[in-house]
């Protein structure tokens, strides 16, 4: 059992079965929403120091973090936040892509009318928040429901890993693009589930492509920004 001290000094008692995911989560949060950033190495010690436990469930933790592609373990650098390439940019989002449209492609053919609500209430949060972390949350949500409906779930399970490995950066798209291009952005998911709405496999996959090319291309110009591209 370990105990962790929020900022309003309470303190939240964390089981012995769940200490390594509560750490994993806590960490993960914080990678997702940037508050440590990409290459900020994780000493385990410090880790473990923060969190009152000792250092096993955070080298589980770790672990687990490294599973979702959020962290890299080196021998002699320990262990960092992943920083990507470009080129690890181009080759994760070609994946992606490629899964996706399949996935949009047997949901829209199996799309039903009592669908829909549930997505579009998604979107209408999408559109109304400046939140960067809830943005990304909501637009995770929003494409893992869509691509749920498909019936396909190893299809959906290897989709959710890929996306969950890209929360480390989609956060910067996320923050560069929120509210600015807020209207853009939800055209295109509106555009998505129209095409799945009325039963357009083919509409719906060329959707998903652009939407997920654009993806690319924004956060790009926002490593460039950041000089890391």
């Amino acid at each position: 059992m370990m105990a962790q001290t929020g900022k309003d000094g309470a303190t939240t008692i964390l089981t012995k079965l769940t200490i390594a995911e509560q750490i994993a989560a806590a960490l993960r949060h914080e990678i997702v929403t940037g508050q440590l950033a990409a290459g900020t190495r994780l000493p385990q010690l410090e880790i473990a120091q923060r969190f009152g436990v000792s250092t096993t469930p955070v080298r589980e933790a770790f672990g687990l973090l490294q599973r979702d592609g959020l962290v890299q373990i080196d021998t002699h650098r320990g262990v960092t936040v992943f920083l990507p390439t470009f080129q690890d940019l181009v080759e994760h989002y070609e994946i992606r892509m490629a899964l996706e449209m399949l996935a949009v492609e047997k949901a829209a053919e199996r799309f039903q009318a009592q669908n829909a609500p549930p997505l579009i209430a998604i979107l209408d949060e999408m559109s109304t928040t400046s939140d960067a972390a809830r943005y990304v949350a909501w637009n995770q949500q929003f494409h893992v429901s869509l691509y749920r409906l498909s019936g396909r779930i190893r299809l959906v399970t290897m989709i959710e890993e890929l996306r969950n490995a890209s929360l480390a950066y989609n956060h910067l798209y996320a923050a560069a693009d929120i509210p600015q291009n807020a209207q853009h952005l939800d055209r295109e998911h509106r555009e998505i589930l129209a095409a799945c709405q009325v039963n357009d496999p083919l509409r719906a996959a060329n959707a998903v492509r652009h939407h997920i090319q654009q993806t690319l291309i924004h956060v790009k110009e926002v490593l460039e920004l950041a000089g890391e591209a």
